[in-house]
């Protein structure tokens, strides 16, 4: 009898004992597929980008705009004597363009302009140019209104002109309104001028758009930068092309079209014909803002930058 009740519990251990196998079996499994699964994913969320494979990289995109032949918006301020620079009429819009836009403008200047000489630019508006210029900045554009090309201008008088027009420019506006890329009278700079230029701080050169408007350069470099869509950089300048002169542009939406897929667009006018452009401009601001461009003066420390970090 002993034996039968021995014999039985021997059965029932091994009953429980295969029950307990079984049980770890069923927990390895488990486990194992847990962490099977963990693995899974955790290689699957190293391959997955951040961002979806089909959304597109947005490169940005940048614009500049300019005002040639700008003296005469010095000369009328001096005329007038006004409170604020603002009064003058072009001035004044282009600041309201500033607010609703962002727009920033380079304001291309002659020494003289008629029998105005800007060194008579009084100083008294200074501080508001001081304060405007993260948006309004003022460069030398020529001597005089003529030609330099058919006056014969010398490398030396060019020289002695955008020194004494950029220390002008120092004296009644002060140094951050001072412009280092310019738009040249006639687009009219031999290789010696050049070397002027950056002698006096100049980083950047707006051309036309032909290949008889861009300076210095070679007929090579000339059609390289009208086939690039940001300019060229041959040297210790940069060259860029001016793609629309609004007085010249018909419709304006069809103009800026043309360039929707230009990584930077330049335009620019006159002083002269400013205001019979200027529903113009704020139609191509309008567009410039819904195509997502921002606007540049094309110097060093943002530009280049911004093309380099990209």
């Amino acid at each position: 009898m002993e034996s039968q009740i021995l014999g039985t519990r021997s059965v029932r251990r091994n009953k429980n004992r295969n029950r307990i196998k079984i049980v770890i079996l069923v927990l390895l499994l488990l486990l194992g597929i847990a962490l099977g699964t963990y693995i899974f994913y955790a290689l699957q969320a190293e391959k997955t980008p951040e961002e979806p494979l089909n959304r597109v990289r947005t490169i940005p995109k940048y614009t500049h705009f300019s005002i040639d032949d700008a003296t005469q918006i010095f000369q009328d301020i001096s005329f007038h004597g006004y409170e604020s620079i603002f009064e003058n009429e072009v001035l004044g819009r282009l600041r309201n363009l500033h607010e609703e836009y962002g727009l920033k403008v380079t304001l291309y200047v002659f020494g003289e302009l008629d029998t105005y000489n800007l060194a008579d630019f009084p100083d008294t508006y200074k501080k508001e140019f001081e304060d405007s210029a993260d948006w309004l900045k003022i460069g030398f554009h020529s001597i005089t209104e003529t030609s330099p090309e058919e006056e014969g201008v010398t490398t030396k008088e060019f020289a002695e002109g955008i020194e004494k027009v950029n220390q002008e420019i120092l004296d009644f506006a002060g140094e951050a309104s001072l412009a280092h890329v310019l738009r040249l009278h006639y687009w009219y700079a031999t290789d010696e001028m050049v070397q002027i230029l950056k002698k006096e701080g100049v980083e950047g050169m707006l051309c036309g758009n032909d290949s008889d408007s861009c300076y210095n350069l070679t007929k090579e470099q000339a059609e390289n930068l009208l086939r690039s869509r940001d300019g060229i950089r041959p040297g210790e300048l940069s060259y860029y092309v001016t793609d629309i002169r609004l007085e010249k542009t018909d419709d304006i939406l069809i103009a800026l079209d043309a360039h929707k897929c230009d990584r930077l667009v330049v335009v620019f006018t006159h002083a002269w014909c400013f205001q019979d452009n200027a529903d113009k401009l704020e139609t191509a601001l309008g567009w410039l803002a819904k195509m997502g461009y921002e606007y540049t003066f094309l110097e060093k420390e943002t530009w280049v930058k911004e093309v380099a970090d990209e």
